[in-house]
Order: C-alpha cells, then sequence, then structure tokens
C-alpha cells in the first residue's frame, strides 16, 4: 500500500511565516509537522509516499528528500491549487496500481491513546467494502467551531460539514488521514479544484459506496494559526510533563523522530530543547522550545519557540514563533 501525502496548501491562516516556511515545515516540538504520520506509516511497512506539491515546491521537495525509509514521488501543481480531492486526481497515475491507499494531511497534531492508530485504520478498512474509511474522533466543537462528519443512526455517513444534515443524529471530528479504494478517482474530475469529502466522497455515497469511521480516543489541537499553535505547544508539553498516557504516546512518538530533545521543568516553566541549544542567563515564563545549534543569553521569553540556528541576545521574546 502506498501513501499519499497533502502538502500543496499555502498556510494562508498562519502568514506571514507560511510565506517562507510551508505549513509541513514549521516545527513543532523541534519536527517539522509534516513528519508526524512518517514513523505510523513505517511501521505498516509501507515505502511509498507520494507528496503533492503548489506552494513553495522546492521547499516541500527538501522537506522530505532523505527520509530513507521511503521511496518519494512528488505530484506537481501549476498554474492553480486543486484541494484535497483535485490533488488526488492529479496524483492518479501514482495510485493507480493501488487497491487501496492512505491520503493524510500533512500538518496533524493529536494525542492519541491508540500506539499507531493508523494500524487500526487499516485493519478495519482492509475488512469492509467502503470506498473510504475515514479516522476520527469525538470533538465538542463539531458543527460549530469544526466541520462534521455526520452519521445517521446505523452509523453510517451521510454528509460532512458544520451544517448537520437531515438524518443525522452524530457528527464526528474527521483527522486527516483516510484509507481510500481506488474506485474513488471514478468519482473525481480532472483539472479542477474539488474536496475529497465534499466533493469525492459525497459523489461516491450518492452512487451508493459506503464510508466507514475508525472512530479512536484522541486529543486534537488545532494549528491553523499562530493563536492555536501555541496553546497546542503547551498542552502536549503539559500532557508530556504530566505523564498522561497520550502524552507517554506522543513522547515515545516524537523521540523516534528527535531523540536529542527532551523535556526540562524550571521555576514551573516548560523548556523542550535540543540537546545542542543554550540558554544563558535567561528568564523563562511558562514555557520555550528551542531548536538545535540555538543561543540565547540574556533574554525574556514568554511562551514562545524559537528555532534552529537562532542566535538572540538580551531581547523580549513574548507568545512568537522566531524561524530561520
Amino acid at each position: 500500500m502506498k501513501a499519499m501525502i497533502l502538502a500543496a496548501g499555502e498556510g494562508t491562516r498562519f502568514r506571514p511565516h507560511t510565506f517562507h516556511f510551508p505549513k509541513p515545515a514549521i516545527p513543532f516540538l523541534n519536527v517539522p509537522m509534516g513528519y508526524f504520520s512518517l514513523p505510523w506509516l513505517k511501521q505498516l511497512g509501507i515505502q511509498s509516499l507520494v507528496i503533492n506539491t503548489f506552494h513553495l515546491p522546492e521547499k516541500v521537495k527538501s522537506l522530505y528528500e532523505g527520509q530513507c525509509f521511503f521511496k518519494v514521488e512528488y505530484s506537481d501543481e501549476v498554474g492553480k491549487i486543486l484541494g484535497s480531492g483535485g490533488g488526488l486526481k492529479n496524483a492518479h497515475s501514482f495510485l493507480s496500481s493501488e487497491e487501496n491507499f492512505f491520503l493524510l494531511n500533512s500538518d496533524e497534531i493529536y494525542l492519541s491513546s491508540e500506539k499507531n492508530p493508523f494500524k487500526k485504520l487499516s485493519e478495519q478498512h482492509l475488512k469492509s467494502k467502503a470506498i473510504s474509511t475515514l479516522l476520527v474522533t469525538e470533538h465538542p466543537e463539531v458543527g460549530i467551531k469544526f466541520g462534521g462528519v455526520w452519521v445517521n443512526d446505523k452509523e453510517k455517513v451521510i454528509g460532512f460539514g458544520k451544517t448537520k444534515p437531515p438524518g443525522s443524529v452524530k457528527g464526528y471530528h474527521f483527522l486527516g488521514c483516510q484509507v481510500l479504494n481506488k474506485k474513488v478517482f471514478e468519482y473525481l474530475s480532472p483539472g479542477i479544484e474539488q474536496n475529497i469529502l465534499y466533493d469525492g466522497l459525497m459523489n461516491g455515497i450518492e452512487a451508493g459506496h459506503p464510508v466507514e469511521l475508525c472512530n479512536i480516543q484522541c486529543e486534537f489541537f488545532e494549528t491553523g494559526n499562530l493563536t492555536d499553535y501555541m496553546n497546542a505547544t503547551k498542552q502536549v508539553l503539559q500532557h508530556m510533563s504530566a505523564q498522561s498516557p497520550q502524552g507517554l504516546n506522543f513522547l515515545e512518538l516524537i523521540q523516534q523522530l528527535d531523540p536529542d530533545s527532551q523535556l526540562e521543568i524550571k521555576d514551573s516553566a516548560l523548556i523542550w530543547k535540543h540537546r545542542s541549544a543554550q540558554l544563558q542567563n535567561c528568564n523563562i515564563e511558562d514555557f520555550v522550545v528551542i531548536g538545535s545549534r540555538s543561543f540565547l543569553e540574556g533574554c525574556h521569553v514568554i511562551r514562545s519557540v524559537i528555532h534552529q540556528n537562532c542566535f538572540l541576545e538580551n531581547k523580549n521574546i513574548k507568545s512568537e514563533l522566531v524561524l530561520k
């Protein structure tokens, strides 16, 4: 089985940072957000990735180059962005030999009660005859802040979006990952912008193909803008500090990607620091994340993330993401 990672988006809500960094390259606890799914895919024996590109394509390619376990191919979108459904259709030639394949976003952060939620998703899909099996969780803001995956009283998916469709009894939050059957390509049109849920899967549902859910217990974090990203950073650090089961699962995941960063607690402040980074005579409040080879001296840092290779001296840094 192959996996396609959606990495073409412009990250408009995270500007100005995403003018220069594609969203998958934005670091979360010193790891690019686009990497967090890779250990789970590797554990399933997946060896081939298809990455779609549009915004800052060379930086996206640079991000995924060197992932030696995977053969990586790129589906470039030129002139206009095609969305999740159009991007998938554009990559049809890369996936044409696959009966089933993963499709996932490149910027999802959540703490799961499952060691590998993709394993549960894959096993459930392969037992069914669904056109898609969606990884979902329950969330109180479905239909309010987030669009939902809406089901009827038989747990069959009947619609998507913030508005609850007629006949639905419950909404779930989609976690940005699904396993699809190749039949989905019949319900996508080439060369136009489309959404995999609202267009591809709804067309399939209307044609009589079932869409299944794989419901997991997890805590999902929004990272679409700087405020939500900072909130997510703090909450994940708190989970790891408290050694909650979900926090320990995430710590195990992140250590596979970055074994050289660790958590320190100093005067109630949470410090996630790469071992090559240095803090000298700094006052830290709330939390700070510091990447490799960064050096801070005489700084007052409040609730901030410092990327790798940053040199900061006698600065006041508050609620900032400092990228270099």
